[in-house]
């Protein structure tokens, strides 16, 4: 009987290995493809992350070089970039300008694509306006008591 128990013994501690190797099997299995959904969501995030970054560090460069343009005032106008495309929005003084702006913002590196909402309007340009202030009108008062309309020596 001692050794019938043994032997019963054995069997159910192979019975036991067996079943714990399928177990580890079996979670080994879950767990890589856990693992590797962690992986893809952590790949995804950095993407994320990268994306916003490349479209900060566009919109930056493509507003640097909008300012630094002396026909374009990069201060009227917006700049917006998501994944190459830029969007220019706002008000310039002119067609002209609105062209430029483009044709400075297609010239920036990254740039793929540019979407030109500006709109050209005459009193957003203060460069329209006249620096020089009118020539000087100085009128002496008329002579009423004689009604003349005269000027006084």
């Amino acid at each position: 009987m001692h050794k019938a128990a043994r032997q019963t013994a054995a069997r159910q501690t192979y019975k036991a290995a067996i079943v714990s190797a399928i177990a580890v099997i079996a979670l080994g299995a879950c767990s890589r493809s856990e693992r590797q959904e962690v992986r893809t969501e952590a790949k995804q995030a950095t993407n994320t992350v990268a994306n916003v970054v490349d479209n900060a560090a566009l919109t930056t460069k493509v507003k640097a070089a909008l300012l630094a343009d002396e026909m374009v005032k990069g201060t009227q106008i917006n700049v917006d970039s998501n994944a190459g495309v830029v969007t220019l929005n706002g008000a310039v003084d002119s067609a002209t300008h609105m062209q430029r702006a483009e044709q400075v913002t297609r010239g920036v590196s990254g740039v793929t694509r540019v979407q030109n909402n500006l709109t050209a309007s005459a009193t957003t340009a203060p460069s329209t306006m006249s620096t020089t202030p009118p020539a000087s009108t100085t009128t002496t008062p008329t002579d009423t008591k004689r009604g003349t309309g005269t000027s006084k020596p």
